[in-house]
């Protein structure tokens, strides 16, 4: 049975409970002939057989005890040349070891007294060039053992009784103890030959990262609590972090404390922390964090992973709950650095890859929230570049896959000639950050001469299932199937052992319900989509994105007054100049949100001048007062042209319908333009609606970076409310309801069509945004369009720009 790993590390580190190694993984010869150390070769055997993956047969591992060169005498005498000559034995001595047969470790020369000791410094510089020149793996024994530890490795107990019969057991301890040290070193030589390097680190804060706690310490002083010296050993352990971060190792934090405080503290260190990503709360469950973390993490394995936690207890039922994390026994505060990492894995001794690299900084974009993936479909790609990464999705891709053709290559390639046969490729690109484009995903398609088409393979990295990018894949299949006039599509899950959370996904898309056949279900869906329709996850995406970049200005108080005519309240827009529109980079994230391109948002640099807007939008009591004052004809036409939404009484009279007087005026624009000019004003340019909706800080919303939700707007589908029932998504200025109630006309024109903006209470999020212009007539799209008043301010009224 084997034992738990703090179990396991304290019997290492007692010279009495060590013992041998249950079986040798290693087969560890010592250069030259007549160097034995056997307590040190079975110290290593048994880091090698915890610590190590398995190996078919035990690895061939050469020793070379520099000290056992007859050149080392030499050294230790202080001669002269000494270093040159034992550079020379030690490469002849290389020579003749066949480094093909296995790994070859170069011991460097430990320290014996301090007579010697510059010229032992010096020799180990020649040390350590010859042997790397050779392409061995140095062991810097000097750092850690002197020649008496060396010496102990060589017959233990015989030393270790030595010693006892003088009475002296603390230093046969301390001299195990050395020797374990020195058995580490050699199993950091070897680690990155023999066991698989961790690709995240997921680590503890309070007492790891920083010495103190923040819950109990406050900020700063959990940064700073203890002495000066046991605070380095925190400060190593974050500049080790950013080490392995850029070596391609992603980097996250699990912690008891809240998730704000958190980040206050990792903001506050130095040097920073690179964390791809930060699981915090007061009552967090750690062992469900580590669930969590390895799901977001491509859905890593544990054997992938390292923990670091200072609580023991922590540390045991985490080894428990994952027996393949490793777990290193953490001795803090303060932190004692080396010893946790010496436990480590060391890292690959290989210049990190393109695919680490590039994976690392893809989660410290998506953690910053300004990481917004664009998926693009490529239809039947003939490049043999792309072809072979399809093929490579189809045989590595588990999880996220309907079905299990594992096509090759060129059986893509053969389809993408068929003209039964769509073979799409989806490429993502990755906005607000310097990621480099990837193929993320693969579809085929086949079109049965008669009925639906079917979906024969839809599968995708999962690395983008955070941000929806695999429902905007079926999108652009349903488009391109459509685009063959094709009405309907099918598709057939099937079990891979690994693809269970994938069975009901197009159901959770609202695209089809499943059906039971066989071994899986099989889905039929329309091919039609709506514009502008997004995923609620890419929502959230955006919504991290305005979070991340938008920071709106302080509102002031609006200044208002009453127009004498209908009695509406009007709120001073101040002008001046601004941008409107959107940026390049926001129109990119627009695009990949919602699949459409926001045609006419370009940004326009605009100096308004100032004018009064009004604050509610005008109700239809407010309408019903301006026609009692027209003659009866022009009553009437009104009532036809606004759907009866008017009762014409005797003499003249007309009155809203039962109940609706509160309820904004929807009119045709001529009935709109008419009002406006009873009233005395007229209706708003499109500079100045949107001027009035968004400011001069770049929000998308009249509210600021929050997505459309009640109470700033309401809710989608909802039924049209009274003119003031909505004051919690005012504008910068204090205008309200300026989206998500009805669309509002503009003075002119776009695209030969009176012009309107706002967005009403059936339109999705796209349309919400205040930067959007409708591209087609309110009537052809049978929109619900009111309107609001403008007048220009008056030189008086103007306030200092």
């Amino acid at each position: 049975m084997t034992v738990g790993y703090m179990r396991w590390l304290a019997d290492l580190e007692r010279p009495d409970l060590a013992g041998e190694p249950e079986t040798e993984v290693l087969d560890i010869g010592f250069v030259p002939d007549g160097a034995r150390l056997p307590g040190l070769a079975s110290l290593v055997q048994r880091l090698a057989a915890r610590l190590g993956d398995a190996q078919e047969t035990p690895a061939r591992v050469t020793v070379v005890v520099t000290a056992a060169l007859d050149a080392a005498s030499a050294v230790y005498a202080n001669a002269d040349q000494a270093e040159t000559t034992l550079a020379a034995a030690l490469r002849e001595r290389l020579s003749a070891v066949d480094s093909r047969t296995g790994l070859v470790l170069v011991q460097t020369l430990p320290y014996a007294d301090p007579v010697s000791a510059h010229t032992v410094k010096q020799a180990n510089t020649a040390v350590a060039e010859t042997a790397t020149a050779a392409g061995a793996v140095v062991v810097p024994v000097h750092r850690l053992a002197d020649l008496d530890v060396l010496t102990t490795g060589e017959n233990f107990p015989a030393v270790a009784a030595g010693l006892e019969a003088l009475g002296r057991r603390d230093r046969v301890g301390y001299l195990w103890n050395r020797l374990v040290d020195l058995a580490w070193a050699h199993w950091q030589a070897l680690a990155p030959h023999l066991a698989t390097a961790p690709k995240v680190v997921l680590t503890d804060l309070d007492g790891v990262l920083w010495p103190g706690t923040v819950a109990e310490d406050g900020l700063p002083d959990a940064l700073t609590v203890g002495g000066i010296v046991g605070q380095l050993g925190h400060r190593v352990w974050r500049q080790h972090l950013a080490g392995r971060q850029r070596g391609g190792v992603l980097m996250a934090g699990i912690s008891k404390n809240d998730p704000v405080e958190a980040q206050a503290a990792l903001d506050g260190v130095d040097p920073a922390v690179p964390l791809a990503e930060l699981w915090a709360a007061p009552d967090i469950d750690k062992t469900a964090a580590i669930t969590w973390a390895l799901g977001y993490f491509d859905q890593i394995a544990a054997h992938h992973a390292v923990f670091i936690d200072d609580n023991p207890g922590q540390q045991e039922r985490l080894r428990a709950a994952y027996p393949a994390l490793h777990v290193p026994a953490v001795a803090a505060t303060p932190l004692l650095v080396s010893d946790l990492c010496r436990q480590l894995h060391p890292g690959s001794d290989q210049s990190p890859t393109t695919s680490d690299l590039q994976r690392t900084r893809y989660y410290q974009a998506r953690r910053s929230g300004e990481l917004v993936p664009e998926i693009v479909c490529i239809e039947d790609p003939a490049d043999e570049e792309t072809l072979r990464r399809l093929a490579q999705l189809h045989a590595r891709t588990n999880q996220f896959n309907m079905t299990t053709p594992r096509r090759t290559a060129d059986q893509l390639a053969a389809l993408v000639t068929d003209p039964a046969w769509s073979v799409l490729a989806f490429r993502v690109t990755y906005h607000g950050s310097d990621l480099a484009d990837e193929i993320i995903g693969c579809a085929e398609i086949t079109y049965p001469t008669d009925g639906p088409a079917r979906l024969d393979s839809f599968l995708a990295s999962c690395r983008l299932l955070w941000a929806g990018a695999q429902r905007r894949m079926l999108g652009q299949a349903q488009a391109v199937v459509l685009g063959r006039s094709v009405k309907e599509l099918t598709a057939r899950w099937q079990p891979n052992g690994r693809n269970e959370t994938y069975a009901q996904w197009y159901a959770h898309q609202d695209w089809a319900e499943p059906v039971p056949d066989g071994a899986g279900w099989s889905f039929t869906g329309s091919t039609v989509t709506r514009d502008g329709e997004s995923p609620d996850d890419l929502l959230t995406v955006m919504a991290r994105y305005l979070d991340a970049t938008l920071h709106p200005a302080p509102e002031k108080p609006a200044q208002t007054r009453l127009r004498d005519s209908d009695g509406a309240t009007e709120v001073l827009v101040p002008g001046g100049p601004a941008t409107l529109g959107l940026r390049a980079e926001d129109r990119a994230v627009v695009r990949s949100v919602f699949g459409l391109d926001p045609i006419g948002e370009d940004p326009r640099p605009v100096d308004l001048t100032p004018f009064w807007m009004d604050q509610h939008l005008v109700s239809r009591d407010m309408f019903a007062a301006f026609l009692r004052t027209a003659d009866r004809a022009e009553q009437a036409a009104a009532v036809e042209a606004t759907a009866e939404q008017y009762v014409l009484g005797p003499v003249g009279d007309v009155q809203p319908a039962f109940g609706t007087g509160q309820l904004p005026a929807v009119v045709p624009w001529a009935w709109a333009q008419r009002y406006a000019l009873w009233a005395g004003g007229r209706l708003p340019t499109e500079d100045e609606w949107e001027f009035a909706a968004r400011g001069t800080d770049g929000r998308w919303f009249p509210w600021g970076s929050a997505m459309p939700a009640t109470p700033r707007c309401f809710a989608r589908g909802s039924a049209l409310h009274t003119i003031t029932a909505n004051c919690w998504g005012a504008s910068p200025f204090g205008v309200e309801d300026m989206t998500g109630h009805v669309w509002q006309w503009c003075s002119g024109s776009y695209r030969d069509h009176p012009q309107y903006r706002g967005g009403d209470t059936r339109a999705n999020t796209y349309f919400l945004r205040t930067t959007v212009r409708p591209l087609e007539s309110a009537e052809h799209c049978g929109h619900l369009v009111g309107f609001r008043v403008v007048r220009d301010a008056a030189p008086d009224d103007q306030p200092e720009r």
